[in-house]
């Protein structure tokens, strides 16, 4: 049988199956875009998917186009040759020669166009469907919480940098004081009118050297104290204070008072004696 039977209607139903291939894709794409419309993030992104359907139906146009000049093409070419699909001669009709070879010339080759469109329709559709992927990509992403935001690093500091700074300024380190006082505050409790109370504070020295102890005097000139400020104390000593209250001096009411112990020995050698109490 010859290898040239049925070529026509052959080459014809494979371009019509291609064809038809790419009208279900593109209607696909197309049927995703105008889905896509109503939930764009925006009327810019909407607008861009109306325009892409309307290219897409362009393409399906120019896919009836070529599909109906292929049809009308493949009739002309049967009746041409006097026959209809399928049913070709098997023998040339033309005279043979002496050697037994057919004395046929075929058909001269005519350029033909169709190879070259269905690649060009093949390209239009990958980019389509390029574009279609990146705008439902972008889309997403637009409908995501923003992430968390970036958090930049400071840039490195450069040695013109550092020189520019200016200098930090030292934290100047507390220095101990030299004496102890304890308790720091001595509640006196309720002193009526016209009577005394007392209490002892103990005084410490904390230096490597004596000291002399000075300790001021009150602001209400009620109270007094029993402690030698001629003898200076010695080098990690301790010392008993006495401090009467009277309160026939005080007024009526809460007495706060805060008495400086100091020392002319040493400047660091400070500290407070309190005394509460109420007169009645």
């Amino acid at each position: 049988m010859s290898d040239e039977f049925g070529t026509v209607s052959v080459k014809r139903g494979d371009r019509a199956r291609e064809i038809e291939l790419l009208r279900q894709q593109y209607g696909r794409h197309r049927e995703a875009l105008t889905q896509m419309i109503p939930d764009a993030p925006t009327e810019q992104l909407a607008a861009e998917y109306q325009r892409l359907a309307a290219s897409i139906d362009d393409s399906l146009q120019k896919l009836n186009e070529i599909d109906a000049r292929g049809t009308s093409s493949g009739f002309a070419e049967t009746q041409r040759m006097g026959t209809t699909p399928g049913n070709r001669p098997l023998v040339p009709s033309e005279p043979v020669t002496d050697h037994g070879i057919t004395n046929y010339d075929g058909p001269a080759d005519r350029p033909s166009n169709n190879g070259s469109r269905m690649l060009l329709m093949l390209v239009i559709g990958i980019a389509v469907i390029g574009v279609i992927g990146w705008l439902i990509w972008r889309a997403s992403s637009d409908k995501k919480p923003a992430a968390a935001q970036v958090i930049e690093q400071p840039a490195s500091t450069t040695s013109a940098d550092t020189a520019a700074a200016p200098a930090a300024t030292p934290v100047p380190v507390p220095v101990a004081a030299s004496i102890r006082i304890a308790p720091e505050v001595a509640d006196y409790g309720t002193i009526r009118k016209g009577t005394r109370a007392v209490r002892q504070f103990e005084i410490t020295n904390l230096s490597a050297t004596p000291l002399t102890i000075t300790v001021a005097r009150s602001a209400c000139r009620c109270l007094y104290y029993e402690y030698d400020t001629k003898v200076k104390l010695a080098a990690k000593a301790k010392e008993a204070l006495t401090v009467t209250v009277d309160g026939a001096r005080a007024k009526a009411g809460s007495l706060n008072e805060s008495i400086a112990v100091t020392s002319k020995d040493d400047p660091n050698a400070t500290g407070t004696i309190g005394v509460r109490a109420v007169i009645k």
